[in-house]
């Protein structure tokens, strides 16, 4: 094709672009990337309303419910954003703390590198 080898692209990409202008009339290329709406964003009431109903919902929790009630599917890091961006965060408590330290059970806990104060130097213990 003359086309094809005037812009120096494959025959397949004239094709392509023949057909796009004949059925919206341009050939400009999609929008990548950029603002997308949320689809919760019509729900923000009714997210706060379940929220403040039960505060220890989880991401897991709250996902079920819009697909049961709302019939949204939605990934758990779009239900952070949304939650994110309307305040609502998840908190730490003392009562969602570990009992423990972590590591491997049987092994005690770490503990701060030793020091000692030399003359307004602090110098590590040998091992």
């Amino acid at each position: 094709m003359e086309i094809a080898r005037l812009f120096r692209v494959s025959k397949r990409s004239v094709e392509r672009y023949w057909k796009k202008y004949l059925g919206t009339g341009n050939i400009e290329p999609k929008q990548r990337g950029g603002y997308r709406r949320s689809r919760l964003q019509e729900h923000d009431q009714t997210l706060r309303a379940w929220i403040r109903e039960k505060k220890d919902l989880t991401l897991a929790q709250l996902q079920e419910r819009l697909a049961r009630d709302l019939g949204i599917k939605l990934g758990t890091t779009a239900l952070w954003h949304r939650l994110e961006r309307l305040g609502l965060s998840y908190k730490k408590n003392a009562a969602r703390r570990r009992a423990r330290p972590g590591g491997p059970p049987g092994r005690p806990p770490k503990m701060a590198a030793a020091t000692k104060n030399l003359g307004g130097k602090k110098t590590r213990f040998p091992r």
